[in-house]
Protein backbone atom coordinates (compact mmCIF):
# COMPACT_ATOMS: atom_id res chain seq x y z
CA UNK A 1 0.00 0.00 0.00
CA UNK A 2 2.66 2.27 0.90
CA UNK A 3 4.54 1.25 -2.47
CA UNK A 4 1.31 2.18 -4.08
CA UNK A 5 0.99 5.37 -2.55
CA UNK A 6 4.02 6.46 -3.70
CA UNK A 7 3.20 4.82 -6.83
CA UNK A 8 0.70 6.77 -6.96
CA UNK A 9 2.41 10.17 -6.09
CA UNK A 10 4.94 9.48 -8.20
CA UNK A 11 3.35 7.97 -11.11
CA UNK A 12 0.92 11.61 -11.07
CA UNK A 13 4.12 13.49 -10.60
CA UNK A 14 5.35 10.86 -13.45
CA UNK A 15 2.71 10.84 -15.85
CA UNK A 16 1.61 14.46 -16.50
CA UNK A 17 -0.85 16.18 -15.95
CA UNK A 18 -4.68 20.26 -18.49
CA UNK A 19 -8.11 22.55 -19.24
CA UNK A 20 -10.39 24.71 -21.57
CA UNK A 21 -11.59 28.03 -22.44
CA UNK A 22 -13.35 31.23 -24.18
CA UNK A 23 -13.17 33.82 -27.46
CA UNK A 24 -15.71 36.43 -29.56
CA UNK A 25 -16.07 39.79 -31.15
CA UNK A 26 -18.39 42.69 -31.00
CA UNK A 27 -22.12 40.73 -30.88
CA UNK A 28 -24.16 40.42 -33.61
CA UNK A 29 -26.83 38.24 -32.77
CA UNK A 30 -29.41 37.98 -29.72
CA UNK A 31 -27.86 35.71 -27.32
CA UNK A 32 -30.08 32.65 -26.46
CA UNK A 33 -32.44 32.74 -23.84
CA UNK A 34 -35.04 31.28 -21.81
CA UNK A 35 -37.96 32.85 -20.11
CA UNK A 36 -37.22 32.71 -16.22
CA UNK A 37 -40.41 31.40 -14.26
CA UNK A 38 -42.83 34.08 -13.12
CA UNK A 39 -42.95 32.57 -9.18
CA UNK A 40 -38.97 33.42 -9.22
CA UNK A 41 -38.55 29.85 -8.61
CA UNK A 42 -36.18 27.34 -10.03
CA UNK A 43 -34.79 23.93 -9.36
CA UNK A 44 -32.19 23.48 -11.36
CA UNK A 45 -29.22 25.11 -13.46
CA UNK A 46 -25.83 25.89 -13.99
CA UNK A 47 -22.79 27.45 -12.59
CA UNK A 48 -20.61 29.11 -15.45
CA UNK A 49 -17.51 31.33 -15.74
CA UNK A 50 -16.65 28.51 -17.88
CA UNK A 51 -18.79 25.44 -16.53
CA UNK A 52 -17.36 24.95 -13.22
CA UNK A 53 -17.56 20.90 -11.79
CA UNK A 54 -17.41 19.05 -9.06
CA UNK A 55 -18.69 22.88 -6.65
CA UNK A 56 -21.08 23.19 -4.07
CA UNK A 57 -24.50 25.34 -4.70
CA UNK A 58 -27.28 26.17 -1.97
CA UNK A 59 -30.67 27.40 -2.23
CA UNK A 60 -29.82 30.56 0.27
CA UNK A 61 -33.33 30.67 2.06
CA UNK A 62 -31.97 33.55 4.30
CA UNK A 63 -29.34 35.16 2.25
CA UNK A 64 -26.53 35.27 4.43
CA UNK A 65 -24.31 33.83 2.19
CA UNK A 66 -23.57 30.34 4.18
CA UNK A 67 -25.02 26.81 2.97
CA UNK A 68 -27.35 26.38 6.83
CA UNK A 69 -28.99 23.56 8.01
CA UNK A 70 -32.36 22.58 5.93
CA UNK A 71 -31.18 24.68 3.28
CA UNK A 72 -31.12 22.65 -0.42
CA UNK A 73 -28.02 21.93 -1.89
CA UNK A 74 -26.04 20.00 -4.98
CA UNK A 75 -23.02 19.64 -6.29
CA UNK A 76 -22.22 20.76 -9.97
CA UNK A 77 -21.74 17.49 -12.78
CA UNK A 78 -19.02 17.45 -15.78
CA UNK A 79 -21.47 19.84 -17.53
CA UNK A 80 -21.74 22.41 -14.58
CA UNK A 81 -25.42 21.30 -14.01
CA UNK A 82 -26.71 21.09 -10.35
CA UNK A 83 -30.47 20.00 -9.76
CA UNK A 84 -32.07 20.33 -5.90
CA UNK A 85 -34.06 18.56 -4.25
CA UNK A 86 -37.22 20.86 -4.31
CA UNK A 87 -37.97 24.30 -5.68
CA UNK A 88 -35.50 27.38 -4.56
CA UNK A 89 -37.33 30.70 -4.08
CA UNK A 90 -34.83 32.30 -2.84
CA UNK A 91 -30.93 34.01 -4.24
CA UNK A 92 -28.92 30.68 -5.11
CA UNK A 93 -25.52 31.01 -4.24
CA UNK A 94 -21.98 28.96 -4.39
CA UNK A 95 -19.72 28.12 -1.96
CA UNK A 96 -16.22 29.50 -2.96
CA UNK A 97 -13.56 27.42 -2.95
CA UNK A 98 -15.46 24.43 -3.99
CA UNK A 99 -15.24 22.58 -8.09
CA UNK A 100 -13.11 23.66 -10.45
CA UNK A 101 -13.41 26.12 -13.83
CA UNK A 102 -12.85 23.50 -16.77
CA UNK A 103 -10.78 26.25 -18.33
CA UNK A 104 -9.07 27.67 -15.67
CA UNK A 105 -8.95 23.84 -13.31
CA UNK A 106 -8.48 25.88 -10.66
CA UNK A 107 -11.28 26.42 -7.88
CA UNK A 108 -12.94 29.77 -8.34
CA UNK A 109 -12.07 31.53 -5.43
CA UNK A 110 -15.38 33.83 -5.31
CA UNK A 111 -18.32 33.64 -3.94
CA UNK A 112 -20.85 33.25 -6.92
CA UNK A 113 -24.89 34.60 -6.45
CA UNK A 114 -27.63 34.62 -8.48
CA UNK A 115 -30.84 36.11 -7.46
CA UNK A 116 -33.95 33.74 -7.08
CA UNK A 117 -35.54 32.25 -10.15
CA UNK A 118 -32.60 32.50 -12.12
CA UNK A 119 -31.06 29.11 -14.69
CA UNK A 120 -27.83 30.31 -14.74
CA UNK A 121 -25.32 31.33 -11.55
CA UNK A 122 -22.31 33.39 -12.85
CA UNK A 123 -19.82 36.21 -12.54
CA UNK A 124 -22.40 38.43 -14.31
CA UNK A 125 -25.87 37.31 -12.30
CA UNK A 126 -22.91 37.84 -8.83
CA UNK A 127 -22.38 41.83 -10.43
CA UNK A 128 -26.46 41.65 -10.42
CA UNK A 129 -26.94 40.26 -7.49
CA UNK A 130 -24.79 42.51 -5.37
CA UNK A 131 -25.18 46.09 -7.55
CA UNK A 132 -28.39 47.03 -5.90
CA UNK A 133 -29.51 48.72 -9.61
CA UNK A 134 -32.85 48.53 -11.46
CA UNK A 135 -33.18 46.15 -14.04
CA UNK A 136 -33.00 48.89 -16.37
CA UNK A 137 -29.77 50.33 -14.86
CA UNK A 138 -28.11 47.16 -14.70
CA UNK A 139 -29.01 46.40 -18.75
CA UNK A 140 -27.74 50.27 -19.36
CA UNK A 141 -24.11 48.91 -17.23
CA UNK A 142 -24.59 45.59 -19.47
CA UNK A 143 -24.35 47.49 -22.59
CA UNK A 144 -21.17 49.44 -21.63
CA UNK A 145 -19.42 46.40 -20.49
CA UNK A 146 -20.23 45.05 -24.41
CA UNK A 147 -23.44 42.34 -23.63
CA UNK A 148 -25.64 44.48 -24.52
CA UNK A 149 -29.45 42.70 -24.76
CA UNK A 150 -28.03 39.46 -22.11
CA UNK A 151 -30.48 38.29 -19.92
CA UNK A 152 -27.84 37.13 -17.02
CA UNK A 153 -30.51 35.44 -15.29
CA UNK A 154 -30.07 32.99 -18.67
CA UNK A 155 -26.67 34.13 -19.89
CA UNK A 156 -24.14 31.04 -20.40
CA UNK A 157 -21.18 32.39 -22.56
CA UNK A 158 -20.19 29.07 -23.09
CA UNK A 159 -23.37 27.91 -24.95
CA UNK A 160 -22.29 28.01 -29.04
CA UNK A 161 -25.94 29.96 -29.53
CA UNK A 162 -24.07 32.85 -27.38
CA UNK A 163 -20.70 32.98 -29.46
CA UNK A 164 -20.71 36.62 -30.05
CA UNK A 165 -20.61 37.37 -26.66
CA UNK A 166 -18.44 35.38 -25.16
CA UNK A 167 -15.05 36.42 -25.78
CA UNK A 168 -16.59 39.69 -23.96
CA UNK A 169 -17.88 37.73 -21.09
CA UNK A 170 -14.45 35.89 -21.24
CA UNK A 171 -12.73 39.10 -20.78
CA UNK A 172 -14.46 39.94 -17.98
CA UNK A 173 -14.33 37.46 -16.10
CA UNK A 174 -10.70 37.25 -16.48
CA UNK A 175 -10.65 40.76 -14.66
CA UNK A 176 -12.81 39.42 -11.81
CA UNK A 177 -10.87 35.84 -11.34
CA UNK A 178 -7.45 37.03 -11.54
CA UNK A 179 -7.99 39.58 -9.03
CA UNK A 180 -9.31 36.93 -6.12
CA UNK A 181 -6.43 34.55 -7.43
CA UNK A 182 -3.62 37.71 -6.71
CA UNK A 183 -5.68 38.32 -3.45
CA UNK A 184 -5.47 34.33 -2.64
CA UNK A 185 -1.88 33.33 -3.34
CA UNK A 186 -0.89 36.62 -1.22
CA UNK A 187 -2.80 35.34 1.96
CA UNK A 188 -5.78 37.87 2.44
CA UNK A 189 -9.49 37.29 1.74
CA UNK A 190 -10.52 36.65 -2.25
CA UNK A 191 -14.38 35.86 -1.67
CA UNK A 192 -14.43 39.34 -0.25
CA UNK A 193 -11.66 40.39 -3.38
CA UNK A 194 -14.08 39.06 -5.70
CA UNK A 195 -17.48 40.64 -4.49
CA UNK A 196 -15.76 44.41 -4.40
CA UNK A 197 -14.01 43.67 -7.37
CA UNK A 198 -17.87 43.08 -9.06
CA UNK A 199 -19.81 45.58 -7.74
CA UNK A 200 -16.58 48.20 -8.87
CA UNK A 201 -16.94 47.00 -12.03
CA UNK A 202 -20.95 47.76 -12.33
CA UNK A 203 -20.27 50.88 -10.36
CA UNK A 204 -17.62 52.05 -12.66
CA UNK A 205 -19.15 50.87 -15.59
CA UNK A 206 -22.58 52.92 -14.90
CA UNK A 207 -20.95 56.38 -14.25
CA UNK A 208 -18.78 55.52 -17.84
CA UNK A 209 -19.46 57.41 -20.57
CA UNK A 210 -18.64 55.00 -23.33
CA UNK A 211 -17.80 51.55 -23.56
CA UNK A 212 -15.30 49.74 -21.12
CA UNK A 213 -13.91 48.01 -24.28
CA UNK A 214 -14.08 51.10 -26.43
CA UNK A 215 -10.03 50.93 -26.20
CA UNK A 216 -7.20 50.09 -23.65
CA UNK A 217 -7.20 53.33 -21.57
CA UNK A 218 -11.01 52.75 -20.90
CA UNK A 219 -10.11 48.73 -20.15
CA UNK A 220 -7.48 49.78 -18.28
CA UNK A 221 -9.85 52.12 -15.91
CA UNK A 222 -12.20 49.78 -15.23
CA UNK A 223 -9.40 47.04 -14.14
CA UNK A 224 -8.00 49.15 -12.19
CA UNK A 225 -11.78 50.27 -10.80
CA UNK A 226 -11.87 46.56 -10.35
CA UNK A 227 -8.33 45.84 -8.85
CA UNK A 228 -8.43 48.97 -6.48
CA UNK A 229 -11.91 47.71 -4.79
CA UNK A 230 -10.54 44.09 -4.49
CA UNK A 231 -7.43 44.25 -3.54
CA UNK A 232 -8.61 46.80 -0.61
CA UNK A 233 -11.60 44.76 0.33
CA UNK A 234 -9.23 41.49 0.14
CA UNK A 235 -6.46 43.15 2.20
CA UNK A 236 -6.67 40.68 5.38
CA UNK A 237 -5.42 37.61 6.71
CA UNK A 238 -7.12 35.24 8.75
CA UNK A 239 -6.08 37.00 11.85
CA UNK A 240 -6.85 40.41 10.59
CA UNK A 241 -4.09 41.59 9.44
CA UNK A 242 -3.11 43.25 6.48
CA UNK A 243 -1.27 41.28 3.67
CA UNK A 244 0.22 44.60 2.06
CA UNK A 245 1.05 47.77 3.66
CA UNK A 246 -0.58 50.97 2.06
CA UNK A 247 2.53 51.64 -0.67
CA UNK A 248 2.48 48.11 -1.57
CA UNK A 249 -0.83 47.54 -1.73
CA UNK A 250 -0.77 50.70 -3.89
CA UNK A 251 1.99 49.15 -6.41
CA UNK A 252 0.23 45.32 -6.35
CA UNK A 253 -3.28 47.46 -7.67
CA UNK A 254 -1.06 49.40 -10.21
CA UNK A 255 0.95 46.18 -11.52
CA UNK A 256 -2.65 44.22 -11.11
CA UNK A 257 -4.47 46.42 -13.24
CA UNK A 258 -1.54 46.55 -16.09
CA UNK A 259 -1.02 42.41 -16.09
CA UNK A 260 -5.01 41.65 -15.92
CA UNK A 261 -5.53 44.61 -18.34
CA UNK A 262 -2.98 43.20 -20.87
CA UNK A 263 -4.36 40.01 -20.83
CA UNK A 264 -8.31 40.77 -20.85
CA UNK A 265 -7.73 42.80 -24.05
CA UNK A 266 -6.12 39.89 -25.48
CA UNK A 267 -8.79 37.47 -24.74
CA UNK A 268 -11.18 40.33 -26.09
CA UNK A 269 -9.34 39.84 -29.63
CA UNK A 270 -9.72 36.40 -29.87
CA UNK A 271 -11.85 34.76 -32.35
CA UNK A 272 -13.50 32.56 -30.37
CA UNK A 273 -13.65 30.99 -26.85
CA UNK A 274 -11.50 27.82 -27.98
CA UNK A 275 -9.01 30.51 -29.17
CA UNK A 276 -8.85 32.18 -25.68
CA UNK A 277 -8.31 29.09 -23.80
CA UNK A 278 -4.80 29.71 -23.19
CA UNK A 279 -5.04 33.38 -22.02
CA UNK A 280 -8.12 32.20 -19.29
CA UNK A 281 -6.13 29.22 -18.28
CA UNK A 282 -2.47 31.79 -18.27
CA UNK A 283 -1.88 32.87 -14.22
CA UNK A 284 0.63 34.86 -16.12
CA UNK A 285 -0.45 38.50 -14.38
CA UNK A 286 -1.51 36.72 -11.00
CA UNK A 287 2.42 35.26 -10.73
CA UNK A 288 4.09 38.59 -11.34
CA UNK A 289 2.68 40.29 -9.47
CA UNK A 290 3.57 37.53 -6.92
CA UNK A 291 6.67 36.96 -8.13
CA UNK A 292 7.45 41.11 -7.04
CA UNK A 293 9.11 40.28 -3.65
CA UNK A 294 9.14 43.38 -2.33
CA UNK A 295 6.21 45.75 -3.31
CA UNK A 296 7.99 48.80 -1.37
CA UNK A 297 10.77 48.40 -3.32
CA UNK A 298 10.58 50.88 -6.53
CA UNK A 299 12.44 49.39 -9.03
CA UNK A 300 11.52 46.25 -8.32
CA UNK A 301 7.94 47.56 -9.24
CA UNK A 302 9.11 49.19 -12.16
CA UNK A 303 10.43 45.90 -13.59
CA UNK A 304 7.56 44.09 -12.80
CA UNK A 305 5.50 46.82 -14.61
CA UNK A 306 7.72 46.01 -17.93
CA UNK A 307 6.67 42.37 -17.19
CA UNK A 308 3.15 43.04 -17.36
CA UNK A 309 3.11 45.28 -20.11
CA UNK A 310 4.72 42.51 -22.92
CA UNK A 311 1.88 41.69 -24.76
CA UNK A 312 3.83 39.01 -26.80
CA UNK A 313 5.00 36.97 -23.83
CA UNK A 314 1.54 37.08 -21.84
CA UNK A 315 -0.24 35.81 -24.83
CA UNK A 316 1.68 33.09 -24.91
CA UNK A 317 0.27 29.60 -23.36
CA UNK A 318 1.69 29.05 -20.11
CA UNK A 319 1.91 25.53 -18.84
CA UNK A 320 4.36 22.59 -17.12
CA UNK A 321 4.62 19.75 -19.37
CA UNK A 322 6.40 16.46 -19.11
CA UNK A 323 9.83 16.58 -21.47
CA UNK A 324 9.34 13.97 -24.84
CA UNK A 325 6.07 12.79 -22.28
CA UNK A 326 8.72 10.19 -20.86
CA UNK A 327 8.22 8.16 -17.71
CA UNK A 328 11.01 6.70 -15.81
CA UNK A 329 10.59 3.80 -13.71
CA UNK A 330 13.39 2.25 -11.78
CA UNK A 331 13.36 -1.01 -9.91
CA UNK A 332 15.01 -1.49 -6.63
CA UNK A 333 17.29 -4.13 -9.18
CA UNK A 334 18.06 -3.67 -12.68
CA UNK A 335 18.04 -1.07 -15.11
CA UNK A 336 15.73 1.76 -15.65
CA UNK A 337 12.95 1.64 -18.13
CA UNK A 338 11.59 4.55 -20.15
CA UNK A 339 7.97 4.92 -21.03
CA UNK A 340 5.78 7.18 -23.03
CA UNK A 341 2.46 8.38 -21.87
CA UNK A 342 0.32 7.07 -24.87
CA UNK A 343 2.04 3.33 -23.91
CA UNK A 344 0.73 3.88 -20.33
CA UNK A 345 -2.91 4.59 -21.77
CA UNK A 346 -3.05 1.63 -24.19
CA UNK A 347 -1.39 -0.37 -21.52
CA UNK A 348 1.83 -0.35 -19.76
CA UNK A 349 3.56 -4.01 -18.90
CA UNK A 350 5.89 -4.37 -15.84
CA UNK A 351 6.56 -7.93 -16.06
CA UNK A 352 8.79 -9.46 -13.01
CA UNK A 353 8.51 -6.42 -11.28
CA UNK A 354 5.96 -6.27 -8.31
CA UNK A 355 4.84 -2.69 -6.41
CA UNK A 356 7.55 -3.85 -4.12
CA UNK A 357 10.00 -4.27 -6.07
CA UNK A 358 10.16 -0.74 -7.92
CA UNK A 359 12.24 2.08 -6.37
CA UNK A 360 11.43 4.87 -7.98
CA UNK A 361 8.83 6.66 -10.51
CA UNK A 362 10.25 9.49 -12.36
CA UNK A 363 9.64 12.42 -14.98
CA UNK A 364 10.91 15.17 -16.23
CA UNK A 365 9.12 18.18 -15.96
CA UNK A 366 9.09 21.38 -17.62
CA UNK A 367 7.72 24.83 -17.11
CA UNK A 368 7.19 27.92 -19.86
CA UNK A 369 8.49 31.30 -18.28
CA UNK A 370 5.36 32.42 -16.55
CA UNK A 371 3.58 29.17 -15.75
CA UNK A 372 4.83 28.69 -11.76
CA UNK A 373 5.40 31.68 -9.22
CA UNK A 374 8.48 32.08 -8.23
CA UNK A 375 7.76 30.98 -4.95
CA UNK A 376 6.01 27.78 -5.96
CA UNK A 377 2.85 26.68 -7.18
CA UNK A 378 0.60 24.64 -4.47
CA UNK A 379 -1.03 22.02 -5.93
CA UNK A 380 -2.23 18.24 -4.66
CA UNK A 381 -1.83 15.14 -6.03
CA UNK A 382 -3.63 11.60 -5.97
CA UNK A 383 -3.83 8.29 -7.24
CA UNK A 384 -6.48 5.80 -7.85
CA UNK A 385 -5.59 1.75 -8.76
CA UNK A 386 -7.74 -0.77 -9.33
CA UNK A 387 -7.00 -4.13 -9.73
CA UNK A 388 -9.19 -5.29 -13.09
CA UNK A 389 -9.66 -9.21 -11.72
CA UNK A 390 -10.28 -8.53 -8.06
CA UNK A 391 -11.33 -5.13 -7.96
CA UNK A 392 -9.54 -4.80 -4.76
CA UNK A 393 -9.10 -0.55 -5.05
CA UNK A 394 -6.15 1.49 -3.39
CA UNK A 395 -6.18 5.10 -3.06
CA UNK A 396 -4.01 8.24 -2.09
CA UNK A 397 -3.53 12.12 -1.52
CA UNK A 398 -1.21 14.15 -0.73
CA UNK A 399 -1.89 18.12 -0.54
CA UNK A 400 0.37 21.17 -0.24
CA UNK A 401 3.29 19.78 -2.82
CA UNK A 402 4.97 23.08 -3.64
CA UNK A 403 6.30 23.31 -7.71
CA UNK A 404 8.96 25.24 -8.44
CA UNK A 405 10.50 26.74 -11.99
CA UNK A 406 14.31 26.37 -12.06
CA UNK A 407 16.20 28.48 -13.92
CA UNK A 408 16.42 26.22 -16.69
CA UNK A 409 13.09 25.78 -16.72
CA UNK A 410 12.86 22.26 -14.89
CA UNK A 411 10.69 21.78 -12.48
CA UNK A 412 11.06 20.94 -8.74
CA UNK A 413 8.70 19.92 -6.12
CA UNK A 414 8.85 19.83 -1.77
CA UNK A 415 6.39 18.72 0.41
CA UNK A 416 5.22 21.58 2.90
CA UNK A 417 5.95 20.28 6.68
CA UNK A 418 2.31 20.91 7.23
CA UNK A 419 1.20 18.69 4.49
CA UNK A 420 -1.21 15.63 4.90
CA UNK A 421 -1.69 12.35 3.33
CA UNK A 422 -4.64 10.33 3.15
CA UNK A 423 -4.91 6.93 2.08
CA UNK A 424 -7.33 3.75 1.27
CA UNK A 425 -6.90 0.35 0.42
CA UNK A 426 -9.82 -2.63 -0.16
CA UNK A 427 -8.89 -5.91 -0.79
CA UNK A 428 -10.90 -8.36 -3.38
CA UNK A 429 -12.47 -9.81 -0.13
CA UNK A 430 -13.86 -6.51 1.20
CA UNK A 431 -10.95 -5.69 3.76
CA UNK A 432 -10.77 -1.86 3.84
CA UNK A 433 -7.59 -0.01 5.38
CA UNK A 434 -7.01 3.92 5.73
CA UNK A 435 -6.32 7.00 7.44
CA UNK A 436 -9.82 8.16 7.33
CA UNK A 437 -10.86 11.22 8.72
CA UNK A 438 -7.08 11.63 10.74
CA UNK A 439 -4.62 11.94 7.23
CA UNK A 440 -0.51 11.67 8.18
CA UNK A 441 0.78 14.78 9.23
CA UNK A 442 4.53 15.62 8.29
CA UNK A 443 5.58 13.31 5.86
CA UNK A 444 8.09 15.54 4.53
CA UNK A 445 10.50 15.94 1.30
CA UNK A 446 12.26 12.66 1.24
CA UNK A 447 8.80 11.33 -0.47
CA UNK A 448 10.17 13.25 -3.45
CA UNK A 449 13.78 12.95 -5.66
CA UNK A 450 15.19 16.05 -8.15
CA UNK A 451 17.51 14.88 -9.81
CA UNK A 452 18.57 15.23 -13.40
CA UNK A 453 16.24 12.90 -14.48
CA UNK A 454 13.62 14.55 -13.55
CA UNK A 455 10.97 14.63 -10.65
CA UNK A 456 10.22 11.59 -9.22
CA UNK A 457 9.20 9.37 -5.86
CA UNK A 458 10.83 7.34 -3.21
CA UNK A 459 8.20 4.35 -3.55
CA UNK A 460 10.38 2.98 -0.56
CA UNK A 461 9.91 5.16 1.82
CA UNK A 462 6.67 5.34 0.82
CA UNK A 463 6.20 1.62 1.48
CA UNK A 464 8.14 2.35 5.17
CA UNK A 465 5.44 4.88 6.22
CA UNK A 466 2.78 2.42 5.32
CA UNK A 467 4.09 -0.23 7.17
CA UNK A 468 4.47 2.81 10.36
CA UNK A 469 1.09 3.66 10.29
CA UNK A 470 -0.77 0.16 9.72
CA UNK A 471 1.83 -2.21 12.02
CA UNK A 472 -0.93 -4.63 12.64
CA UNK A 473 -1.46 -4.82 8.77
CA UNK A 474 1.73 -5.94 8.16
CA UNK A 475 0.32 -9.27 6.03
CA UNK A 476 -2.40 -7.58 4.08
CA UNK A 477 0.25 -4.80 3.05
CA UNK A 478 2.65 -7.27 1.78
CA UNK A 479 -0.04 -9.18 -0.07
CA UNK A 480 -0.95 -5.57 -2.18
CA UNK A 481 2.02 -4.86 -2.60
CA UNK A 482 3.55 -7.97 -4.43
CA UNK A 483 -0.08 -9.05 -6.32
CA UNK A 484 0.41 -9.59 -9.69
CA UNK A 485 -2.61 -8.63 -12.67
CA UNK A 486 -3.45 -5.69 -15.14
CA UNK A 487 -4.51 -2.48 -13.06
CA UNK A 488 -6.56 0.33 -13.78
CA UNK A 489 -4.66 4.01 -13.06
CA UNK A 490 -5.92 7.23 -12.64
CA UNK A 491 -3.52 9.98 -11.48
CA UNK A 492 -4.80 13.73 -10.39
CA UNK A 493 -3.30 16.75 -9.88
CA UNK A 494 -5.57 20.19 -8.95
CA UNK A 495 -5.15 23.59 -10.16
CA UNK A 496 -2.33 23.35 -12.16
CA UNK A 497 -2.31 23.02 -16.34
CA UNK A 498 -0.25 20.31 -17.25
CA UNK A 499 0.19 19.02 -20.62
CA UNK A 500 1.92 16.48 -23.20
CA UNK A 501 5.37 17.42 -24.37
CA UNK A 502 3.76 18.55 -27.62
CA UNK A 503 1.42 21.71 -25.62
CA UNK A 504 -1.74 19.26 -25.72
CA UNK A 505 -4.24 18.77 -22.93
CA UNK A 506 -4.55 16.65 -20.88
CA UNK A 507 -8.56 15.19 -19.38
CA UNK A 508 -9.49 15.49 -16.47
CA UNK A 509 -11.32 14.01 -13.49
CA UNK A 510 -11.35 12.98 -9.65
CA UNK A 511 -10.23 10.90 -7.26
CA UNK A 512 -12.39 10.76 -3.94
CA UNK A 513 -10.60 8.80 -1.06
CA UNK A 514 -12.64 6.65 0.99
CA UNK A 515 -12.93 6.15 4.90
CA UNK A 516 -12.58 2.80 5.97
CA UNK A 517 -16.18 1.52 7.02
CA UNK A 518 -17.99 4.12 5.57
CA UNK A 519 -19.70 5.57 2.44
CA UNK A 520 -17.72 9.48 3.65
CA UNK A 521 -15.14 10.73 1.73
CA UNK A 522 -12.63 11.84 3.53
CA UNK A 523 -10.64 14.16 0.64
CA UNK A 524 -11.48 14.65 -2.76
CA UNK A 525 -9.10 15.74 -5.66
CA UNK A 526 -10.01 17.21 -9.06
CA UNK A 527 -7.66 18.47 -12.16
CA UNK A 528 -5.91 16.79 -14.37
CA UNK A 529 -6.20 13.88 -14.91
CA UNK A 530 -4.35 10.74 -16.70
CA UNK A 531 -5.51 7.36 -16.58
CA UNK A 532 -3.97 4.09 -17.76
CA UNK A 533 -2.87 0.42 -17.51
CA UNK A 534 -0.56 -1.14 -15.70
CA UNK A 535 0.18 -4.90 -16.07
CA UNK A 536 2.60 -6.54 -13.03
Amino acid sequence: MPQLRLLSASILLALGLSACGGGGDSPTATPETTTPPVSASAKEGVLVDDLIVGATIFCDANDNGALDDGESSATTDAGGKYVFDKLCFAPIVSTAGTGYDKSTLKAPKGQYKALAGSAVVSPFTTMRAVSGLTDDEFKAVLTKLGLEGVDVANFDPTNPKNAAYATTAAALAKILNDISEIVSAAGGDPALAFKAAANAMVTHAKASTGTVFGDAAALSDLVGAAAGAGLTAGNKKSNGDPVWSDKALANAKSLATTGIATLAGIIKSRASLADALDDLSSGAAVNIVGDTDDLEDDAQVAESRGRATDTVALGKPQYVSVSGDVVTVAPMAGAAMDYTLSQFATGMSLTGQTLSTLSHVTLPLKASALALPRGGAVVSLALEIENQTTGGLMQGAIDKVVLKRNTDGTVSATIRSDSKVHLYLQTASGIQIGTGTTPLEGVGTPLLTNGASGLGIDLQKLADGMYKQFPGNTSLINKVLTEKGTFAMKVIVNEMDFRHADGSRLGVGKVAVKVPGSDAVAKTVSGIAVSGLVTF
